[in-house]
Parts: structure tokens; sequence; C-alpha cells
């Protein structure tokens, strides 16, 4: 999203995020719509505008693709999945324009949450940060490096901005002798790519996603 925005609004409005909104305890009173956001890209060099409750996570190379592909598996997930919730999908551009919308509205992190939820008849806002999206050199069945892949999902609650749910992975393939250890991770004897990897680790996440309705 526009960098050099957030950049800004972060030192004007939040004040660099210093402090956090919540660990992911907290429950809400009510959930039954929840605003989907794109993935987005973590970058060292920018200032985080959405409170994530992992630290020292090691980040990588990410692939131009990553962040389409996550989101677009998210959704599929989150839409197959058996989740007493009403999703709402926003794309990369519409998300940018409320998000740039609600930090020139708002000067906390609680407001700035609150703010999307109202524009967007929201009860929570579900948010997806990637740190490693790293490609495999090599076949299914032989490889000079695996595939490697980090990314947090984060439900902060729309009338409060606490956290109420998070959830990291964060994973490179292992031998393949391994893969029988870790079947549900892999789910298969072979190299996987990154979107396999990644695939199986969204399903695994939504698989941990607060069911109970609320």
């Amino acid at each position: 999203m526009k960098k050099l925005f957030f950049l800004i609004s972060l030192c004007l409005v939040f004040g660099g995020c210093a402090s956090s909104p919540s660990q992911p305890t907290y429950t809400p009173t009510s959930l039954k719509t929840i605003l989907v956001l794109p993935f987005e890209v973590y970058s060292p060099e920018q200032k985080e505008v959405f409170y994530v409750p992992f630290k020292g996570i090691i980040s990588g190379p990410i692939m131009f693709s990553a962040t389409e592909t996550l989101t677009q598996i998210l959704k599929e997930r989150l839409q197959a999945a058996n989740l007493p919730y009403q999703f709402k999908f926003l794309s990369k551009h519409e998300a940018e324009v409320l998000i740039s919308e609600s930090l020139s509205e708002t000067r906390s992190f609680p407001e700035f949450i609150k703010n999307l939820s109202l524009k967007t008849s929201a009860d929570a806002i579900l948010y997806g940060k990637v740190y490693r999206y790293k490609e495999r050199e090599g076949s299914g069945f032989s490889v000079n490096e695996p595939a490697s892949v980090a990314f947090t999902l984060v439900l902060y609650d729309g009338a409060s901005g606490r956290i109420i749910w998070s959830e990291l992975f964060d994973e490179t393939q292992k031998p393949l002798s391994e893969n029988l250890l870790n079947f549900k991770i892999y789910k298969k004897i072979k190299w996987l790519t990154a979107k396999e990897l990644a695939a199986n680790g969204i399903e695994i996440l939504v698989q941990k996603f607060p069911a109970e309705k609320r």
C-alpha cells in the first residue's frame, strides 16, 4: 500500500504505534460480520499500521505474487469453512482507499479499527501480513532450496480495536524423510511449491479460527 503516506500518517497520527492495543485474549460481545483485508507485505523500513503481536519473525524474500496468492487462498478457505460468520472481502485498491481515509480521520489505533468497521458495517477486521514467501529451487523430487513461507493472521474487534485472535505460520520445508512426521503441514511426500506450502498453512490457521458465534 502507499508506503510514503503510511509513514507520514503513522508518525503524525499514531506516533509509530508504539503502544499495542492488546494481547490476543479479548472476547467480544458479538461477532457476526468480518471484514477481510488483502494481505500486506512486511517491510522493515515501513512503520506498522496494524499491530501484530508476534516478535522475532525471520523475514526473507517475498515473491511479487505472494500477497495476491495468499489473499485468494484465504478467501477460498474461509468461504469453504463451516464458520458462523459473514465475510466481506475488499480488493487491494478498495482496501488502500479505505485505510487511507480512516488514517486521516482518526488519532489512535482503536479509533482506526472502529472507523474501518463502521465504514464497512463489520464487527471485526481480519488482517494478514506476509514476512517470507520463497519458492523452492528444484522440482517436487529434488531441490537445492526448499520453499519457505511465513505469515500472520490477526482478528481485531471492530468496537474496541483489541485483538480477538491471532496465529502465525512459519515453515521452511524439512527433508522428505521428515514429511511423515509433519504430515499435517506437508500432506504428501514431495517438495512443495511456495503456494502449496502457503495453502496448507492457511488451511491449518483457518481450522483454528474462533468458531463459536458470540
